[in-house]
């Protein structure tokens, strides 16, 4: 009896979208995933779950970019916190998509508290990747209140956003945004306290609490009115009005920084 052909391999786009599926489906059920864990190196290689072969997350992450463009940092959290907390397929690695801009927008909220809940919830697979340590770490500075940690972590996380091996350009340049409004809302935070903290102290004191040279520094304090004595280098804030950095609305109390903890960071504040 003659053997049936070979089926031929799959030619049209919708036969390989088909496959993809398909081998994806089987591997999920499979035992062991071999997308489960990074690469051996720790590079951001792209992951295989950045496909085409889209799942809720990447279906839902154009909202969320646009929503960072935007500047809706609770209509990210609302979102990524549903779509996150609902997934079916919470061991892929696109699950990023919706977790880095969450843990962003919390932390940009002075929100700390969720963002951590957020990374707790992933699976060691997930968790591992280097995207999520540097996430982990960047919350870690915040929540200890190390000033000069947060801002060269979050250093350290823009650059690797921007890198040409990131997983996915179009999150590297959310995760970009992000961590960018998360420096501005944390130095703002900062300077409302060191304002309300202290009679004055040393400009390189506010260089550390601030994670800027002493030009910008200096154009900050000026802008709101605080005096500047060159030859001791003592700032001393204003207590007319709040600071023209920060929003004119009241400042509720922050879960990043105390008034103690602002006052226990700093070193020279006795030269007043």
């Amino acid at each position: 009896m003659a053997q049936a052909p070979p089926t031929p391999p799959p030619m049209s786009a919708t036969e390989l979208r088909d496959e993809a599926r398909d081998s994806i489906i089987a591997s999920s059920t499979g035992s062991s995933d071999p997308t489960t864990s990074p690469n051996s190196s720790g590079s951001l290689e792209p992951s295989p779950q950045f496909s085409a072969v889209q799942d809720i997350y990447q279906q839902v992450f154009p909202q969320l970019s646009d929503l960072a463009e935007q500047r809706n940092f609770i209509g990210i959290t609302n979102i990524a916190e549903h779509h996150d907390l609902n997934g079916s397929n919470d061991k892929s690695h696109s699950r990023l998509l919706l977790i880095s801009p969450l843990v962003l927008s919390y932390m940009v909220l002075d929100d700390l508290t969720p963002a951590q809940h957020a990374l707790a919830r992933l699976p060691e697979n997930v968790s591992s990747h280097p995207l999520s340590h540097a996430l982990a770490a960047l919350l870690a500075s915040a929540l200890e209140r190390k000033y000069e940690n947060t801002y060269a972590r979050a250093q350290e996380l823009f650059k690797m956003s921007q890198q040409s091996d990131f997983p996915d350009p179009r999150l590297g340049k959310t995760v970009g945004l992000l961590v960018n409004d998360f420096l501005d809302a944390f130095r703002k935070n900062t300077f409302t306290l060191v304002s309300r903290a202290f009679a004055c102290l040393h400009v390189t004191e506010a260089q550390k609490l601030l994670g800027l040279g002493q030009k910008e520094v200096l154009a900050i304090a000026n802008n709101n009115h605080w005096q500047f004595d060159a030859t001791t280098g003592i700032l001393r804030p204003s207590n007319a009005s709040l600071p023209a950095l920060v929003a004119t609305k009241p400042v509720l109390p922050s879960s990043v920084m105390t008034f103690d903890l602002v006052v226990n960071s700093v070193t020279t504040s006795e030269v007043c």
